[in-house]
């Protein structure tokens, strides 16, 4: 740190912060706010360094929502699971959340509580539409705390429809710019392909993580992934950043842990982090599938809740955004506080919106895809 300007002592700097002093000691101790220490031992604060990360916490109203995406083109490495608890954890800290359901299978939309094939809008007829589509349409509320912008099988015509479509690879951009006011932070969940709607992310995205297991498959595909986002880079989002590759479902053995330092290295000299928290399979979060539910919420106190939020603390760290003056709250475990106009599910465990019925816009087309689909297998 450049002693130059004012020094500020601890309170000072929690007066300015509207924080305690124990918070701007602990921001010092985990190099979040630069400082020196007094030959006694106090801290002090330059004015300036406390000024420039106040600006880093505090966004201007004009830019909006931190976008994050979540993408691996290889499934079943946790990028759904990763997406609604960290989701969830944000919600809990008091940050304004949405969800974005990427993947034509509609996965975190079934985890948030909402059949897919029962909607008749989703986000991709918002990227269709663009313009001339009301996102407000499509975004859902949840019981688990953060908004929902959902999909389903219909966005599997993805790659034909779009590629027809003038600036189809910043379709997504075009549409959460307009809402991205009513957020602090928006979440998009990738597909398990590099197919147009995972392009359309990464063209979205402030940031990526990339979800990954410690296994030679996992890893080796992710070069493909860091092709594109180069690409994506060098065509039109050059503000887009790596967060950082994160080990998720993950069972902890010798060969494990040797892929996991394999791993930091190969990307070390890429200049990409890899996360120090490793979320660990468990067959709590089959349970918590099961259950229709998010492991931040269906148990709390779980040692792999209590890896997400270590996950969390390490982002919002890296990203320094909104909920970085409120780390501390990642510290002790969901304290069961209810969230602003929940969404009771039906006695049969499904939250289906009433906007949507069998009468639909969508239902000959999403019949439609679903009969060409079918048709497909048979010939196989």
């Amino acid at each position: 740190m450049a002693n130059t300007g004012k020094l500020l002592k601890t309170a000072e700097a929690a007066q300015r912060l509207g924080v305690d002093t124990g918070t701007v000691a602990r921001y010092i101790r985990e190099g979040l706010l630069p400082a020196s220490a007094t030959a006694g031992g106090h801290y002090r604060v330059s004015e300036a360094d406390l000024e420039a990360f106040i600006a880093s916490i505090q966004r201007s109203k004009e830019e909006g929502a931190i976008v994050v995406a979540f993408a691996n083109q290889k499934g079943g490495v946790g990028k759904t699971t990763a997406t609604a608890n960290l989701g969830v954890l944000l919600k809990q800290m008091g940050l304004r959340v949405l969800l974005v359901d990427l993947d034509p299978q509609g996965h975190l939309t079934f985890t948030l509580g909402y059949n897919p094939e029962d909607l008749s809008t989703t986000i991709y007829d918002a990227m269709i539409g663009e313009r001339d589509f009301n996102i407000n349409q499509v975004i859902l509320k949840t019981s688990f705390g953060p908004d929902l912008a959902p999909n389903n099988i219909i966005a599997s015509n993805a790659d034909r429809e779009l590629s027809s479509k003038p600036t189809w690879g910043t379709r997504l951009a075009t549409v959460l710019k307009r809402i991205r006011h009513n957020y602090d932070y928006i979440l998009l969940d990738a597909g398990p392909s590099l197919n147009g709607l995972t392009v359309n992310a990464l063209y979205a995205a402030d940031y990526v993580v990339i979800p990954t297991q410690l296994e030679m498959l996992s890893v080796k595909g992710m070069q493909l992934l860091l092709e594109r986002i180069d690409e994506a880079r060098a065509e039109g989002n050059p503000r887009l950043q790596i967060a950082g590759a994160a080990a998720l479902m993950v069972q902890m053995t010798n060969a494990s842990r040797a892929m996991a330092e394999a791993l930091r290295q190969a990307l070390g000299q890429r200049g990409i982090r890899a996360f120090t928290t490793v979320i660990k399979r468990s067959v709590q979060f089959a349970e918590a599938a099961n259950q229709r539910t998010v492991m931040a919420v269906h148990n709390p106190r779980s040692d792999q809740t209590e890896a997400y939020r270590q996950l969390l603390a390490e982002i919002l760290r890296v990203v320094g955004g909104p909920g970085l003056d409120r780390l501390e709250m990642l510290e002790t475990p969901f304290n069961g506080q209810s969230f602003e106009d929940p969404v009771e599910s039906p006695k049969d465990g499904l939250a289906v919106p009433t906007q949507n019925g069998s009468g639909s816009k969508n239902s000959s087309r999403k019949r439609a895809t679903v009969a060409a689909a079918s048709a497909g297998k048979a010939g196989e």
